[in-house]
């Protein structure tokens, strides 16, 4: 295999990309998100890596295309360790099946045909519509054919590499219109992982990708601290999900996370809401706090606060180091809450509870409509899915809060108060103005943000 960086620009996060057959990296110049490097990886002939660029980042996103997804499955899983968001678009694990991947007909008619004007015939199905073709021309890869065949025959072959692991996917991308691998077999292929659909062939738009599903923690990490001090006067949905949080954890789950001894690990305790609640149900416990901002709400001689990307510190804590895990309304910032409940799970002691709070699929569905721009929430569904099987799930329940406002200037500028703004980033930037014309009222003339918190209480057994 070969790789190179897109963009490096000395990031501690990385994405990475593993490209589709017949791909090298110029298909993918251009690409940028702010806080993370970017590289390629392709040339499946062999699946031997020297990857020594990789240690250096504190977390790697993998987003594997086409091919890309089988090898990614059997070439990274050594350095999982890394990983938080795992996006597989347009493949599955299966290269060359006739129900899960590419037929095995398909395959070997592509390898027994292949000439220079078959491979452009090729590109021009990966590119769907003409003007996209034409566009990819500009950027093509330059491939000698016999060097393809050679990678075709790895897939034929089944080449197995390494432990035979494979990787647990966030979620499965399938395009509607994919001419390469039948949208068909990708569905069946991924039955027990999250889907997501997307209009298009089988080259994706990877910005776009980009955008929408990696999170921008540095512009993160600034809007919430410049909220801070207007945070508690306008978060009051995120205060209703934590007066229902201290009722559930009342009774037996605070006579065993209060007790002398007990260790309490809280992530996400902003402006200390949550903190405060649990500094007098857990009295004697010893509590750990962690922000990616701000500072310590709770101070004490068993209070500790820690200014941490917590998405990437949970993987350096020991196992069955915690007795309780607490998060409200901060994981929906995170990259992979699946790789986060796996190592909440770790992390847990047994008898040990977590309890975590989130926003569901929908959530401020009306504000995405009018910026373009939401995070890649999950479904309720899809929660209960990513739950590991070692933790009970204890009670679960997604409701709908609203707040109403008489304008829709007062609607943004409460997102903006609590940090909400920082949605994302791209080339193209939201106008400000024309996304508040955009908002529409309801038939009584109000505004409303429209909220869809989800709370789930999980028990180690």
């Amino acid at each position: 295999m070969k790789s190179k960086f897109i963009s490096n620009k000395g990031s501690q996060r990385l994405i990475l990309i593993y490209a589709g057959w017949a791909m090298d990296d110029k298909p993918f110049v251009g690409l940028e998100r702010p806080g993370y490097d970017i590289a390629v990886i392709w040339d499946y002939r062999d699946f031997l890596m020297d990857w020594s660029f990789i240690r250096s980042y504190k977390e790697v996103c993998l987003l594997a295309w086409s091919l890309g997804v089988f090898a990614a499955s059997k070439t990274f899983t050594a350095y999982e360790h890394l990983l938080t968001k795992r996006i597989a678009i347009n493949g599955t694990a299966f290269p060359v099946d006739r129900m899960l991947g590419i037929p095995p007909s398909v395959f070997r008619g592509t390898k027994s045909n292949l000439d220079e004007r078959n491979l452009l015939k090729f590109y021009r199905r990966v590119c769907g519509s003409k003007a996209e073709y034409e566009r990819f021309l500009e950027n093509m890869p330059i491939r000698p054919v016999e060097e393809l065949i050679d990678e075709l025959d790895v897939f034929l072959q089944g080449f197995m590499l390494g432990s035979g692991r494979e990787l647990n996917w966030d979620f499965a991308l399938i395009s509607s219109d994919d001419a390469i691998f039948p949208p068909v077999n990708q569905w069946r292929a991924w039955l027990r992982t999250p889907l997501r659909m997307n209009e298009g062939p089988h080259l994706p738009m990877f910005q776009t990708l980009i955008d929408r599903y990696i999170i921008d923690k540095d512009m993160m990490t600034s809007r919430f601290d410049r909220g801070l001090d207007s945070y508690n006067s306008q978060a009051d949905v995120q205060y209703r999900v934590i007066e229902r949080v201290a009722r559930l954890i009342q009774g037996d789950i605070a006579e065993h996370t209060g007790r002398r001894g007990a260790r309490v690990l809280e992530i996400g305790s902003g402006t200390g809401s949550l903190s405060n609640m649990l500094d007098r149900i857990c009295e004697d416990a010893y509590i750990e706090m962690w922000d990616i901002a701000g500072e310590a709400p709770v101070i004490g001689s068993q209070r500790q606060f820690r200014q941490v990307d917590a998405e990437t510190e949970i993987m350096h804590q020991p196992s069955k180091s915690f007795d309780m895990i607490i998060s409200a309304s901060t994981v929906q910032w995170f990259n992979s809450p699946v790789r986060f409940l796996q190592e909440c799970f770790r992390v847990a002691a047994p008898g040990a509870y977590v309890l975590v709070t989130s926003f569901v699929r929908g959530n401020l569905e009306n504000v995405a409509m009018s910026t373009g721009k939401s995070l890649p929430l999950l479904s309720a569904d899809e929660w209960r899915k990513i739950i590991p099987a070692g933790f009970e799930l204890k009670y679960m329940c997604q409701y709908n809060d609203e707040m109403v406002f008489d304008s829709a200037l007062d609607a943004f500028r409460h997102l903006r108060l609590t940090g909400v703004d920082s949605l994302g980033r791209s080339g193209s930037s939201v106008n400000p103005v024309s996304a508040i014309r955009r908002f529409e009222p309801d038939l009584d003339g109000k505004f409303r943000l429209c909220y869809k918190p989800v709370i789930m209480l999980m028990h180690k057994r």
